[in-house]
């Protein structure tokens, strides 16, 4: 499986991860700062802002992803891909948040 990285609809990078491996129930999903381990040190905070993130269950195309980034911010182009989207953008403002 690949795991791709997006910003405005341009690809960053990608990693290859072994097949079957899964995020659990009781995992951690940390955006902007590393986080080498549960109870470890959280190095390089980010100081900007994310908006619309989501994690999705399924590779998406980059044609996919750039309708997505052409959409623009008030766009709603990501809920027709429905339970495919995992980890959703107003489930993540619900969440508790830690740091600064």
């Amino acid at each position: 499986r690949a795991a791709s990285v997006y910003y405005d609809g341009l690809l960053l990078g990608s990693v290859t991860t072994p097949s079957g491996r899964k995020v659990g129930i009781d995992g951690y999903v940390v955006l902007g700062n590393e986080f080498n381990s549960y109870g470890g040190d959280f190095n390089y905070p980010f100081g900007g802002e994310l908006f619309k993130v989501n994690l999705f269950d399924k590779e998406l195309s980059a044609a996919e992803v750039k309708e997505m980034a052409d959409g623009g911010l008030c766009s709603e182009v990501e809920e027709k891909y429905g339970r495919s989207r995992y980890l959703k953008w107003e489930d993540m403002l619900l969440e508790e948040k830690s740091g600064d």
